[in-house]
């Protein structure tokens, strides 16, 4: 488990080239224990691109990315799976395999280690936090988008590593679920851990991270405390789409589009 506050991830000058094209340009930034990070900005910012630049997915034409002070690519796959699990936008197997085999690979990189003794208790725990214990013997590709969302978050909630990288991993999902999931994602980084996460819905952004990174055309235009960063002037400029931001009593930031009136009859 890392010390509180120790940084598990840091970013310096990152770019991302992909077919001559600029996509990410000098993307700095740090993740220590106990923090969630907010990645948003509008279609094409490069806020996935960033999340595979993490991952190590995709090649960088600038910079570096350090995981535990180590370079991404000086870890072995086993060791990376120890320290960062990840969920991508699409989760779809062409095998039929059940949902609790599928939460089971999250265990994967424990096996033959010490840890493997509690995968049986880990798994459980993750389909129940995830309200997936329901679900244990449907077949993965039987399920709706939204409880393919929610059995594949309890697979990296599994996998038991420090760092969560995770690409919308509420956009199937109801009210109820994306407020369940969210709530985890705190959950685990104030048990020590840290979670970065992309996500469309400002105001869930808002609510539930301690820093915001806003992405504008592949860099990013600010990052800090969501009051800081996501302002009414801010956010209009980045969207290109008017938009308030309001404060509420006991619920943080609200966000919305600006509508006039009669837009809606």
């Amino acid at each position: 488990m890392p010390m509180p506050g120790q940084q598990l991830l840091s970013l310096t000058s990152v770019g991302v080239g992909i077919d001559g094209r600029s996509i990410l340009d000098d993307i700095s930034f740090d993740v220590s224990a106990g923090e969630v990070l907010a990645l948003v900005g509008p279609n094409g910012a490069g806020k996935s691109t960033l999340l595979n630049a993490i991952t190590g997915d995709v090649e960088l034409r600038s910079g570096s990315v350090s995981l535990f002070g180590v370079p991404i690519g000086a870890w072995d796959p086993i060791e990376l799976a120890m320290r960062r699990a990840v969920m991508l936008q699409q989760n779809d197997m062409s095998f039929p395999f059940t949902v609790e085999q599928v939460v089971q690979m999250g265990r994967s990189p424990w096996i033959g280690s010490s840890a493997e003794s509690d995968d049986e208790m880990i798994v459980a725990s993750a389909m129940a936090m995830t309200e997936s214990e329901g679900l244990s013997e449907r077949v993965y590709t039987s399920l709706s988008g939204g409880e393919r969302g929610r059995v594949a978050f309890a697979r990296v909630l599994a996998q038991a590593s420090p760092l969560l990288l995770l690409d919308e991993p509420t956009a199937a999902m109801d009210i109820k679920h994306q407020e369940m999931v969210m709530r985890l994602c705190r959950d685990y980084a104030r048990s020590g851990c840290a979670v970065v996460v992309v996500l469309h819905a400002l105001d869930v952004a808002a609510a539930y991270a301690d820093r915001v990174a806003l992405l504008e055309s592949g860099r990013i235009r600010s990052i800090g405390r969501p009051v800081d960063v996501m302002t009414a002037e801010s956010l209009s400029e980045v969207y290109q789409y008017p938009i308030d931001v309001f404060e509420h009593p006991g619920h943080g930031l609200v966000i919305l589009p600006s509508r006039k009136e009669g837009d809606q009859e």
